[in-house]
């Protein structure tokens, strides 16, 4: 898979709703890794960068949800 990174939530968001199903749910998880990633002990917590890929995720477990009740 290529490398995935998103500056911005819009962006993150735009490219979810055209996004396929499998692709939905790689963001998710990608999200889902750098918010745990950017919390990390030893790493550098960043608050700044988990609460961004936080509303990350969240998009994205919304858009995942909202397909499978479709």
């Amino acid at each position: 898979m290529a490398t995935m990174w998103w500056k911005s939530l819009e962006a993150f968001e735009r490219d979810l709703k055209s996004a396929d199903a499998s692709r939905a749910e790689a963001m998710r998880d990608w999200a889902g890794d750098k918010e745990d990633h950017a919390d990390a002990p030893g790493a550098g917590r960043n608050p700044k960068a988990r609460r961004h890929f936080r509303q990350m995720r969240v998009a994205a477990e919304a858009e995942v949800a909202r397909r499978t009740q479709s």
